[in-house]
């Protein structure tokens, strides 16, 4: 086997910490889990303020990506890093960082439309630079699809009013009931403001386009969640089906049990292994009940003299040849029609943003979905001085990647208006290992959040996840391999071995030196000397910084060194 040798500059540590690159936001959960074993919550729930703005409502609802990424997850299971995020926000004494005593003003005046995760990201980092921001919201509620897309039992209201307040008292005017719908209104704020952002969110249904689509008793996801969240539906009938895979299909059937439906069935046309929707929410909602249909398609709704749905077709599904986007189609399979009797049918199969204001006469090019383009490197659409990220040029996402949009977005309106250059990352290195670690933490599995007791949830208003209690915070925490700690072998190594037999996981070896070789960015010949019969390769991957090898190497040619970064 062959070993390159790379540099390990800055950008290789970066990429290297797998959870920190995979989120969109770049948060430093390494980090902020050290703080959490070290026992100081406010610390870490600060460093989660510093990148995602919003840990309280994240750390309840944010898909993670961060944990597929993980590299605990090669040993037995990643961590909890969305869990531990809710930890620090749930056991910190001080809730939300301290508003800066002055913010120096530009004399800029920004205009966002939409107050939901994205809008809410760029309106704080703008006004923290000192910008006046107004936010059109159409909606009489602040938070867009966090506020009425989203259960109160997954995400309760009270951490997006706290959120709402919070960015109030820096001066942000949040104008409720102000939908920005015509041509008009958005001509009135290109006269008026000296730069615009629209982070609409998706709420346009995606329609089913099959016979019956119009009786009573059919709603859209998106509607039906809205109608919901915002006191408008109250009940519902005994037989409910819901069409779809993903969250708010989930969060239909989950809401339909909570407000007096006696049997909830989820038609999806693929398995279980491609439903987009979170591996916790389906579980759940199999412990509630709700029987899901997989490779399954509707095909027809059917109703009675007075119009109202009786009944919904289906076609049971095989899947074909993997599509455009990597998931395999779904086939009908003939004769397979089978019929359920249903009261209410909601489908929620997909959203789209409405943004009929713009059109060309503004400048701004549409792309054939409807959406504005924008440059990716600064969200500016094709005219200047207006911007757009978020669910509104993409389709809907979830919310760690719309608020991403709004920070990148609102930095590049900021270097627009004062003409500032992007500012760059300083990096920190320090010979030092992790403080003492908890015994056997490889060997510990993840923990489970605590949960509402079947007979409890059927209040909508009853959040159904409890979080990780302190005790078991720290030990999902101590799970932790800290990846911004690293192991290096320099130049007085002696080639004794020690360091290889006290590894617990056979992470270093001594190969050959006709075995390495350097990449092209390399030209140090002293890297590897020709001296050298031999030299010691670690891997990164298998390694747990448990310290062993510092501790036993006789020469000191062993250092753990820790590695940070920051934004200037």
């Amino acid at each position: 086997m062959n070993y390159t040798i790379v540099k390990a500059d800055d950008h290789w540590f970066r990429e290297n910490i797998n959870c920190q690159y995979a989120c969109p936001v770049n948060t430093p959960a390494m980090n902020y889990i050290e703080r959490i074993i070290e026992g100081d919550f406010d610390g870490s729930l600060r460093l989660n303020f510093m990148a995602n703005l919003f840990p309280h409502i994240l750390g309840r609802v944010c898909t993670h990506p961060c944990e597929t990424a993980c590299r605990r997850g090669t040993i037995d299971k990643p961590i909890s890093i969305c869990a531990l995020k809710r930890s620090a926000a749930d056991f910190a004494t001080k809730k939300f960082p301290q508003k800066p005593l002055t913010l120096t003003k530009t004399g800029y005046c920004v205009a966002i439309i939409g107050s939901g995760p994205s809008g809410l990201a760029a309106a704080h980092d703008l006004a923290v630079k000192g910008h006046d921001v107004v936010i059109y919201e159409a909606l009489p509620v602040a938070g867009g699809m966090l506020t009425v897309g989203i259960p109160p039992y997954r995400l309760p209201r009270s951490p997006i009013d706290d959120v709402v307040n919070w960015i109030k008292e820096l001066g942000v005017d949040i104008r409720l009931n102000s939908p920005v719908d015509t041509h008009d209104k958005f001509d009135e704020l290109l006269k008026k403001y000296n730069a615009v952002y629209i982070a609409a969110g998706a709420h346009k249904s995606q329609l089913l386009e099959i016979p019956g689509e119009g009786l009573a008793g059919v709603m859209h996801g998106v509607t039906f969640m809205k109608d919901t969240n915002l006191g408008k539906v109250h009940v519902v009938p005994e037989k409910v089906a819901v069409i779809g895979g993903g969250f708010t299909a989930i969060d239909c059937a989950r809401s339909s049990l909570r407000l007096g439906a006696k049997e909830v069935s989820l038609i999806y046309r693929r398995t279980l292994a491609e439903m987009p929707a979170g591996e916790i929410e389906v579980r759940m909602a199999g412990e509630e009940g709700i029987k899901i249909n997989y490779l399954t398609s509707p095909v027809k709704i059917m109703g009675g003299h007075d119009k109202q749905v009786t009944h919904l077709e289906c076609i049971k599904n095989r899947l074909g040849e993997p599509d455009d986007k990597g998931r395999c189609r779904p086939i009908p399979i003939e004769g397979s029609n089978f019929i359920i009797s249903v009261d209410m049918v909601i489908a929620a199969i997909g959203q789209s943003p409405d943004v009929g204001f713009l059109s060309d006469k503004f400048g701004i090019k549409i792309n054939h979905w409807g959406m504005p383009t924008i440059n990716r490197e600064n969200f500016m659409t094709t005219r200047k001085g207006v911007f757009a990220g978020g669910d509104c040029v993409t389709g809907p996402r979830n919310v760690i990647e719309v608020i991403a949009d709004g920070r990148k977005a609102a930095k590049a309106i900021h270097t627009f208006l004062a003409d500032q250059e992007k500012k760059e990352y300083t990096f920190y290195y320090k010979d030092r290992a992790p403080l003492e670690r908890m015994a056997d933490y490889e060997s510990i599995p993840r923990q489970r959040q605590d949960a509402l007791p079947i007979n409890n949830r059927w209040n909508i208003n009853a959040e159904v996840e409890q979080g990780l209690s302190r005790e078991n915070t720290c030990k999902e925490a101590g799970r932790c391999l800290l990846c911004h700690y690293n192991i290096f072998i320099d130049e007085k190594c002696i080639l004794c071995g020690g360091c290889i037999d006290v590894c617990p996981y056979n992470c270093i070896s001594m190969v050959s030196r006709e075995n390495i070789e350097a990449t092209n960015a390399i030209h140090d010949e002293s890297v590897v000397s020709d001296d050298w019969d031999a030299a010691m390769v670690i891997n990164e991957e298998k390694c747990i910084r448990c310290g062993l090898c510092v501790k036993r190497c006789p020469v000191n040619a062993i250092t753990m060194r820790r590695f940070a970064y920051s934004e200037e």
